[in-house]
């Protein structure tokens, strides 16, 4: 049995997620300070990619690869 790194498993995609929204957090924020309408935009981004990361991935990337 070949061992994965942490990165390639389920859980390690869902911690990098997980530190994505945390940094487009503080983009956010930093952009609320500053009133910079691009950085927020771009923080809303990075979330809303990183919240549909899981979902593609199970439901589109998978079954893709399955055929």
């Amino acid at each position: 049995m070949e061992k994965k790194s942490f990165f390639k498993t389920k859980e390690g995609g869902l911690t990098i997620a997980f530190v994505v929204i945390l940094i487009a957090f503080v983009l956010i924020l930093t952009g609320l300070k500053m009133q910079g309408d691009g950085m927020c935009a771009a923080g809303f981004v990075l979330i809303a990619a990183a919240m549909l990361y899981s979902p593609l991935k199970v439901y589109v990337f998978d079954r893709i690869r399955k055929r």
